[in-house]
Order: C-alpha cells, then structure tokens, then sequence
C-alpha cells in the first residue's frame, strides 16, 4: 500500500462512515424546510429534535455497518506499515 492509496483509504472509510448520517440530515432537513414552508411555521426547535432522532437512529441501526469500514481500513494500514517504512 502507498502513501496515496492509505490517503484514498482513509477518504473512503470517512465517507462510510458519515455518509448515512448526512444524507439522513440533509433528507430530514429538506422535507422539514418544506413542510415548515408550507405551513409557514418557522419554529427553529422543529428541524432540531427531528434531526438529532434522526441521528439516533441511523447510528443505532447502522452503527455495526458504518464502523465496518473503519476497522477494515485500520486493519489493512496496520499490514501496510511495515511495507511502506521499508520503501
């Protein structure tokens, strides 16, 4: 493994690991901003609370899964070390 591949690895495994999480945020907002917009609520507590349930969820059920991806990343870098210190 070169240093690039470690750095794409690492690039990678973040993304696993945020992904859903973001894209969970970003779904939650929009429909609220949509709802909030239709209704002309604009109540800040609203998209707040569903957000962090949101969050919850997502980390509690995918947790497992989104962790996954990092310790397969710390596995391979761990082999990796002695190959890339001796060039």
């Amino acid at each position: 493994m070169t240093p690039s591949e470690a750095s794409a690895g690492a690039w990678m495994a973040f993304a696993e690991l945020v992904g859903p999480i973001l894209l969970t945020m970003l779904v939650i907002g929009l429909c609220t901003g949509i709802l909030q917009t239709m209704t002309q609520v604009r109540e800040s507590s609203v998209p707040f609370l569903l957000k962090l349930g949101g969050f919850a969820v997502v980390a509690t059920l995918g947790g497992p899964l989104m962790m996954h991806g990092i310790e397969r990343y710390a596995l391979n870098l761990y082999h990796a070390i002695p190959g890339m210190l001796n060039g």
